[in-house]
């Protein structure tokens, strides 16, 4: 049976939104005599090859990005002057691809950037003339950003109709390597009785990791000649990973060795629980934050023909989307491991 590998080109990132500490606050966004804007649009994505009735096959077929989000920014310079940083705003894409989002905007003209969050989904692409399906293909190409200046009660259309992956299927190689790791969350909070205390905690949750792992070979002068994705990765619900990759047959007698990066995917979590202190009272709230992709890069050697390659732990920060009232942000025991106190770790979550 032939055997099939992923392989992408680019890499995931995906950035949430910055709160500056300046004159700014959330509060200002409800002021109902600032403009209202509407962005709407629609967001399609190329599925790869497909047959027709008649047994012909196409080479592109773009569909709705039915259940993805794109990202909407205004820079805080345009509510109160001076400002810097960003609101980050999301939109949900409906199953015929279309978003609308209304937002309040600046007492000028505003400019609101648009963009698709990338995103994994089915593609299918031929092989010997066979359809074969990369079931988690990375897309993230011609996603934006687009920029368009707003004002009152501006109704802008923003359209992404190719959306396009990199990813495409090459027949398996037959040397391998296991990789193992650690998926880790990075808990904190503000303590609000010292505007320079944070209190600190990484430690395992009881929730499994989505994870995607590049191989990168380069050539003899160190230049990044092909990556190889490896897609459809999960932790346990300790964050404990375990899988093997492929690698080319002669990776031994390369010049330049192989690396291995292995990344999580971003994910947004309604749920969170964030824990702060009310004079000597701990409080918890839930609010909403977004898990962001991080990564690890190992770089391999000879000895790995025998010794596994052992990542570090990959340690995530949530990032704290915007929301009002949120006073903190932390794990739910009670224990404070260690207090951190060199200035702010995240200047959108500093209250």
């Amino acid at each position: 049976m032939r055997k099939y590998f992923l392989v992408a080109a680019a890499a995931l990132m995906l950035v949430g939104c910055s709160k500056e500490q300046s004159e700014f606050k959330s509060s200002d966004l409800k002021n109902d005599a600032l403009p209202q804007g509407t962005v709407v649009g629609t967001v399609k994505y190329d599925a790869g090859a497909y047959k027709d009735a008649s047994g012909v096959i196409f080479n592109e077929h773009f569909v709705p990005a039915a259940g993805q989000q794109v990202k909407i920014e205004v820079g805080n310079a345009d509510y109160v002057a001076g400002s810097a940083g960003n609101q980050t705003y999301l939109a949900d894409i409906d199953q015929d691809g279309k978003f609308s989002y209304s937002l309040p905007l600046g007492l000028a003209a505003t400019n609101v950037t648009v963009s698709v969050i990338p995103f994994y989904a089915e593609k299918k692409v031929v092989v010997a003339g066979q359809l074969i399906t990369i079931p988690d293909a990375l897309y993230n190409n011609n996603v934006g950003p687009t920029v368009k200046s707003m004002t009152n009660k501006d109704i802008k259309t923003y359209d992404f109709l190719t959306v396009t992956s990199d990813a495409t299927v090459q027949e398996q190689m037959s040397q391998k390597v296991t990789v193992t790791g650690k998926v880790l969350l990075q808990n904190w909070y503000k303590d609000p009785d010292d505007a320079t205390n944070y209190v600190i905690d990484t430690k395992v949750v009881d929730k499994k990791w989505n994870l995607t792992c590049e191989v990168t070979v380069y050539d003899n002068l160190g230049n990044p000649e092909q990556t190889y994705t490896k897609t459809g990765i999960q932790t346990n619900s300790e964050g404990v990973y375990s899988f093997t990759v492929n690698l080319p047959d002669n990776w031994l007698d390369m010049t330049v060795m192989p690396d291995l990066k292995v990344s999580t995917k971003p994910e947004l979590d309604n749920d969170f629980t964030g824990r702060y202190k009310e004079g000597t009272d701990w409080k918890t709230q839930t609010c909403q934050v977004l898990y962001p992709s991080v990564d690890d890069t190992y770089f391999l050697s000879a000895d790995n023909e025998i010794i596994p390659a052992k990542m570090g732990d990959l340690v995530i920060m949530p990032e704290l989307q915007e929301k009002e009232g949120i006073r903190g942000i932390g794990n739910t025991a009670l224990d404070a491991p260690k207090s951190y106190n060199s200035g702010a770790l995240n200047p959108q979550w500093a209250y």
